[in-house]
């Protein structure tokens, strides 16, 4: 199975709360140029799962728009949740939700990714950075990072 993880685009700068940093009108430009790198391969997603921010569901947004998909609002997808819990979600959702991309924030999608690899922090994931990983259990070092595409 596929899992893509994306971090959001660039944002502002931090204002009243984290939560409702929008994205820059670069970051906007990052996401969709991410987009149009790997149109063949985020054509096969099925469902997509943003956190609730508001950088974030604007980089689901463009995503949804770019491929014809709805964005499902996950709170788990914040950046402060714990790996594990997020594994657990993962792993009990439904192969039919599968290819699965979730757009999130550091520190949880470098987290996610290089603990689904076993690779300590070998996989940096800046913004509107992009990882395709494969498994058949989502687990601590069970994935195979197919690729990784940083911002254009």
């Amino acid at each position: 199975m596929l899992l893509f993880v994306m971090r959001h685009g660039h944002a502002e700068p931090l204002g009243k709360s984290d939560e409702t940093r929008a994205l820059t009108e670069d970051g906007r430009a990052e996401v969709a140029g991410v987009c149009k790198e790997r149109a063949s391969e985020l054509a096969q997603v099925k469902t997509l799962w943003a956190s609730p921010f508001v950088r974030t569901r604007q980089t689901a947004k463009i995503v949804a728009d770019t491929f014809g998909l709805t964005v499902e609002i996950q709170e788990l997808l914040t950046g402060d949740t714990p790996v594990d819990q997020l594994l657990d979600a993962i792993a009990q959702a439904d192969p039919s939700v599968f290819p699965l991309m979730l757009v999130s924030h550091q520190p949880l999608v470098g987290r996610l990714v290089n603990g689904l690899c076993g690779s300590g922090d070998e996989h940096p994931m800046g913004t509107a950075s992009l990882a395709c990983v494969r498994s058949d259990v989502w687990a601590t070092g069970c994935a195979e990072l197919e690729w990784l595409q940083h911002r254009p």
